[in-house]
């Protein structure tokens, strides 16, 4: 049952209660205050402000039930182009930071496993903006965004948080799993090329990752994921280096060389 209709069902019933007790207390006025005039007036006037409450709330129930249903709608558009990049139509940056503090507060419930953060980021972007173009250059991001939308699953994270830099949340068991998740992307954006004929460029990225299977805060995994994407650019671009972190305070270990590019 999705979250909206469970909020309609049960503002709607906290209505109906009111509605039940507002009908109690009319009805035993209506009984005390026209018990005077007969038993007959009496019964009628307590009959009547018994109905009328009854009688009324369903198209009040409806009409609440419409409109919130409405509103809760326009809020759910409203969240979505808050934490929605305009471009690539991935999360932004506070889209994504939300979504892996869930996966962090996951973890802390977590006996086993861990998190593995990917920081992706596009390869010599200013050369394909500068040769061939700002439009050919948002059509680059696009088809990254695309193709690593295609190579994360369901309960994964994506965003576009910077210019032309991409972050994947992926709960995993180990490292290794990280690291083979980090070579696929790569490989499938290497595959790709922007622009026609002579111009052509092939894209490539470089992918700085961070495991820890310790709860960490997100500036701390991002901070190791980065300081591996900047190893990967030095070490020539087109590559991944991945590392595990240690305890609570995010040293690395296992950083190990940069994966090379694939001829």
């Amino acid at each position: 049952m999705s979250l909206p209709f469970t909020h309609i069902r049960t503002i709607c019933g906290e209505f109906l209660i009111l509605v039940a007790a507002m009908t109690l207390v009319s009805g035993t006025a209506g009984f005390y205050l026209f018990r005077g005039f007969g038993q007959p007036v009496m019964i009628a006037a307590a009959l009547f402000a018994f109905a009328v409450p009854l009688a009324t709330a369903l198209p009040y129930v409806v009409y609440l039930a419409v409109r919130l249903n409405s509103l809760m709608s326009d809020n759910a558009g409203l969240k979505r182009a808050a934490t929605t990049d305009r471009l690539t139509g991935l999360l932004n940056r506070a889209g994504f930071e939300g979504e892996i503090r869930r996966h962090i507060a996951t973890l802390e419930r977590k006996q086993q496993g861990g998190l593995m953060l990917l920081v992706v980021d596009a390869d010599n972007f200013k050369q394909i903006n500068d040769r061939l173009g700002h439009p050919t250059g948002d059509q680059a991001l696009k088809a990254i965004a695309t193709e690593l939308r295609h190579s994360i699953r369901a309960g994964d994270a994506l965003g576009r948080i910077g210019g032309e830099e991409f972050a994947i949340s992926l709960p995993c068991a180990n490292i290794g799993q990280g690291r083979t998740v980090a070579e696929r992307l790569r490989l499938a954006i290497n595959a790709l090329s922007v622009g026609e004929g002579a111009d052509a460029m092939r894209l490539s990225v470089s992918v700085g990752g961070a495991f820890s299977a310790a709860p960490q805060s997100f500036d701390v995994i991002y901070a190791a994921a980065d300081h591996n994407l900047y190893q990967a650019k030095q070490a020539g671009r087109n590559r991944s280096t991945i590392s595990a972190m240690g305890n609570a305070h995010g040293y690395l270990r296992d950083a190990g060389k940069p994966v090379p590019a694939t001829p």
